[in-house]
């Protein structure tokens, strides 16, 4: 789960406001993909909560404080996300490289341990041991080394915020050894945000937040087919051709792309990799999604109906 900036452009003659939607990913193996919800553009606590109310399992996320409330909810066992606490630690470089070094480190021996399970395709139980073995020591000898140079730094110090970011969130992250389902971070949202980042390059901003709202469906939709190996192009014209005005609502679930009849994995067509690099040097596949041109035409429509 995570929150994504959008510009909305209802104040004439002012510059655009924020508005944020929501995104929430389904991570199981058979997931039904991703749902974005927006309303009115708020950040609030009350959006998740509402949106989870009923929701029994695990929950990942960054250290945004409204997360914090899902600490204290029977059922749900909450996550944090490494690539977050990793940022923290890169934007300390400069300011005390030897430390910073050192937390990049043990987390790449983190990631390493990861890679290898995943390159010869451990069993979920197999992934809980071994992380319990390899992984808990390390995260130990992490959270001892972080308090032991707290008073090395101010509190507002790149270091200091890291550590104090950290810190916060380290019984989350090591909960993720208790499960092999569970994963070190939350980059699969992410890279879920990344159509919504592009098109908001594209289109710039929405009119108004019923705009938005339709945005939301669009990439909810659109997204999901990406994620379950859905053809989009295939399921449009599957869903636009069995909906009809008065469908109740368990036949409009028939037509979710999860559901779709012809799920088939035959979309490379939409899709492909290339090396890319962070400004920091650091190699990492980015998955460019030709998804989004399939999205500008409806948001262009919307647009100027809002």
């Amino acid at each position: 789960m995570d929150e994504v900036l959008w510009r909305i452009a209802d104040r004439p003659g002012q510059s655009c406001r924020h508005g944020y939607a929501w995104q929430f990913r389904d991570a199981r193996p058979q997931s039904h993909g991703t749902y974005f919800y927006y309303l009115k553009g708020s950040r609030a606590g009350e959006i998740p909560r509402a949106q989870l109310r009923h929701f029994k399992g695990a929950v990942q996320t960054d250290g945004y404080k409204v997360y914090d409330y899902f600490e204290s909810v029977p059922g749900i066992v909450t996550l944090a996300c490494m690539a977050h606490i990793r940022r923290k630690f890169i934007e300390a470089q400069k300011s005390h490289p030897r430390h910073a070094a050192k937390a990049l480190e043990d987390i790449v021996t983190l990631y390493m341990l990861e890679e290898n399970l995943r390159s010869r395709g451990a069993s979920e139980e197999e992934i809980r041991v071994q992380r319990r073995e390899k992984a808990l020591p390390v995260l130990d000898v992490m959270e001892a080394w972080m308090i032991s140079i707290q008073n090395q730094c101010t509190p507002d110090a790149p270091l200091g915020r890291a550590l104090d970011y950290a810190y916060k969130l380290w019984p989350r992250i090591r909960r993720y050894a208790d499960d092999g389902r569970y994963q070190l971070d939350n980059n699969p949202v992410e890279r879920g945000q990344r159509p919504t980042v592009m098109g908001r390059k594209n289109f710039l901003f929405s009119k108004t937040n019923e705009g938005a709202e339709d945005n939301a469906v669009i990439y909810f939709l659109l997204g999901s087919c990406e994620i379950v190996g859905a053809n989009p192009v295939k399921w449009l014209e599957y869903a636009l051709t069995n909906l009809k005005t008065e469908n109740p609502e368990d036949e409009l679930a028939k037509l979710l792309p999860c559901n779709f009849v012809g799920n088939t994995a035959d979309f490379e067509w939409l899709r492909y990799s290339c090396r890319a690099y962070t400004k920091e040097g650091e190699p990492f596949e980015l998955t460019l999604i030709f998804l989004d041109s399939i999205l500008f035409i409806p948001v262009l429509i919307q647009y100027h109906l809002h």
